[in-house]
């Protein structure tokens, strides 16, 4: 890529700090040698939060919705705020399917906030998925000394044993796999996958999800010339992969894997996902309305997020 990538960043939940943290990564030196910004949202809004912050924006805005600075109401769960953040999901999406930008960052929306608009998604992932038709989507964390990739994303713990299956297992191995390689440039990735039950089920004592599903995923993965580990018990394969012994970690659940990811990455935590036409990362926050609009908002989440995807975008075009 002979020229920056162009990095479009939609606004999130107008009523949280999304508005905030992306004026105050966008106007630090770092951001703006490193690749070219527009913001899918509201000029007004972004405005006032640069007036917030006592910043001055030198960034494009696409405004993408008929919400207003009138219609803010920081912290608060509100319909027409969720729908402004699908409109500007929708139209990031578009513009970045038809090559106008070459990666997409998403601010943090309200699942409630979004719900009440009408969408049936319980994430940005799903809804990502779908908007463009991508056969499997696969949610990644980046940061510290370790990548964890997640086989079910945002659902019931009830239902996690359920939804284990060696083809999901496999599946999000190899989409992983060839992530790694392809947009991480890193030419033999060694993979670990975590059991699902304590002490990775022991050999049936505590389930047998490992022997019927996890097991063979691994196996074949193997066979595909994959360098992978596992199953192995989840309580003690984190403290050795924050030691750097394999590049990435494929978890079975949510809290399993974001738990220890989090305790270690917190800050620069970002959140990329996998198996899509496109290039998507996010900050690994959410919209924290306790603090929206009161100008306490930590943007170093959103910086990492915007430099994967220009280390991405760049990667990908080479």
């Amino acid at each position: 890529m002979s020229k920056k990538p162009i990095i479009g960043i939609t606004m999130g939940d107008p009523n949280g700090i999304g508005p905030e943290v992306i004026v105050k990564a966008l106007c630090g030196a770092e951001i703006q040698e490193l690749c070219e910004a527009v913001v899918f949202g509201d000029a007004e809004i972004i405005q006032a939060a640069a007036d917030n912050a006592g910043l001055k924006t030198s960034f494009k805005v696409k405004d993408c919705s008929n919400f207003c600075k009138n219609d803010l109401k920081p912290g608060t769960v509100d319909r027409k705020a969720g729908q402004a953040s699908l409109d500007y999901i929708n139209t990031a999406v578009s513009s970045a399917l038809a090559k106008e930008i070459d990666a997409v960052v998403t601010a943090p929306i309200s699942k409630e906030s979004t719900h009440l608009a009408g969408s049936i998604y319980p994430g940005h992932t799903e809804m990502l998925q779908d908007l463009t038709s991508a056969d499997e989507a696969v949610m990644m964390f980046e940061g510290g000394r370790f990548k964890v990739m997640l086989v079910t994303i945002h659902t019931a713990l009830s239902e996690v044993p359920g939804l284990i299956t060696k083809d999901k297992v496999l599946s999000t191995i190899r989409i992983t796999y060839e992530s790694l390689i392809d947009l991480f440039k890193i030419a033999e990735p060694k993979i670990v996958v975590c059991g699902l039950n304590p002490h990775a089920g022991e050999s049936g004592a505590f389930g047998d999800e490992e022997i019927n599903h996890i097991v063979p995923a691994v196996k074949q993965a193997r066979e595909m010339g994959i360098n992978i580990e596992g199953p192995l018990p989840a309580d003690t394969l984190f403290y050795y992969a924050n030691q750097g012994k394999w590049d990435a970690v494929v978890a079975m659940y949510h809290d399993q894997g974001l738990i220890p990811f989090k305790m270690v990455s917190f800050d620069e935590g970002v959140n990329i996902t996998l198996g899509l036409p496109i290039i998507r990362t996010s900050p690994d926050h959410g919209t924290a309305f306790d603090i929206a609009w009161r100008g306490k908002a930590d943007p170093t989440s959103m910086t990492q997020a915007i430099k994967v995807a220009a280390r991405l975008a760049i990667n990908k075009s080479a």
